[in-house]
């Protein structure tokens, strides 16, 4: 790996295209860069606007791991400042032309190639689309306005304002072209940003795997999708990957990786994607029904609701347990509700201070059989 420090500009410029990854979590505003420009307007100083690492590719090109951004960004400025002074006068239309063709397009389209939805956005803004009310909510169409804004309201000169952004510098890392790891370092550099997406990493690992694991993948995600609960999906992982980790909870950020090590273990005893991947969606079925309280027998139904009601979500785990031996017939529907009885009793007990201990799946689970065991 080699590390510089580059004028960002000059990377936009030189470079024919930056790639993003699948696993991208979106855009948002990382900083006002702009405010930055005008506070720093006048002076010498550089502005050091973060890290990047970029992976080579041919034909003069990057495959953004992080960074992507700051690229955005830079980008969308140069894009308000196109904005803000076309048809004023012949030398701002030719400075016009000179910054999309240098900076925003090459030959074939935007020099930046998001994926999905962003992709969508990001070459309706730089290429004047009609863009519908909710694509106008987007962060990328909010940044844009706010640079226009910005710039007409402090009447910025151009040529100022393009002097600034020329001292913009960035840290790039370039990473070897035969590096695979780039979801790991992708996932270790934003382990603590809010807007980390695992699941779009896990996604990524899946495919990468095999064309039957993603088609077992996607039929899980869709469940949850059918059930209008896909932001919880996170949450179901967590649970699931809890009972494979015998209690053990997984960190929020660090799903990825628990759920990486889980699917090689797996393989690595002679399991098949098939095989990891039904266990998994037969829990996953049991997740919705348990979040939904969807159970024939209303007795069941009752305390489910009640854990529902009472946010009592630290027991999903346990429950999830139990209710395959419900819906296999290991414990009658009697054996359940006096689980679930425990379970809320278990709940209210500790949330009053009657135990001191953290609860987690482990703990819950041995104090609530050694209950049972006292009935």
């Amino acid at each position: 790996m080699k590390q510089s420090i580059f004028n960002l500009s000059e990377i936009l410029r030189r470079t024919q295209a930056f790639y993003s990854v699948d696993y991208f979590g979106g855009y948002y505003v990382p900083a006002d860069l702009l405010e930055t420009l005008i506070e720093t307007s006048g002076t010498n100083e550089s502005i050091i606007y973060g890290i990047m690492y970029l992976q080579k590719t041919d034909n003069d090109s990057f495959i953004v791991i992080d960074g992507m951004k700051r690229l955005i960004t830079l980008s969308l400025l140069l894009h308000a400042i196109c904005e803000c002074y076309k048809l004023t006068n012949e030398k701002n239309e030719h400075a016009i032309e000179l910054i999309k063709k240098r900076y925003l397009f090459n030959n074939s389209g935007t020099k930046i190639q998001l994926e999905g939805y962003e992709k969508q956005i990001y070459e309706k803004l730089v290429n004047y689309e009609k863009m519908s009310l909710e694509e106008k909510e987007h962060p990328m169409f909010k940044v844009l306005h706010e640079f226009w804004a910005k710039i007409k309201m402090n009447n910025i000169s151009a040529k100022k304002l393009f002097a600034q952004i020329r001292q913009i510098k960035v840290i790039v890392n370039i990473i070897d072209e035969d590096y695979n790891d780039t979801r790991d370092l992708y996932q270790y550099l934003n382990c603590y940003n809010a807007n980390l997406n695992e699941i779009k990493l896990i996604t990524s690992f899946i495919k990468e795997k095999s064309e039957d694991a993603a088609k077992y993948w996607f039929e899980i995600l869709n469940l949850f999708q059918e059930a209008d609960m896909v932001r919880k999906f996170k949450y179901f992982l967590v649970d699931f990957l809890t009972i494979q980790k015998n209690g053990i909870i997984p960190k929020e950020n660090e799903i990825y990786f628990s759920f990486k090590r889980y699917y090689l273990r797996m393989i690595n005893t002679g399991q098949t994607p098939e095989n990891i991947f039904s266990s998994m969606k037969k829990t996953s079925k049991y997740y919705i029904k348990i979040s939904t309280a969807n159970f024939e027998d209303k007795e069941i139904k009752q305390r489910i609701q009640t854990i529902k009601d009472n946010d009592m979500y630290e027991t999903f785990p346990y429950l999830l347990e139990v209710t395959d031996d419900y819906e296999n017939g290991r414990i009658t529907s009697e054996t359940f509700c006096n689980l679930l009885d425990n379970v809320i009793l278990f709940i209210a007990e500790q949330r009053s201070g009657s135990y001191e201990s953290i609860i987690n799946f482990a703990n819950l689970s041995h104090e609530i059989n050694r209950q049972m065991g006292q009935n």
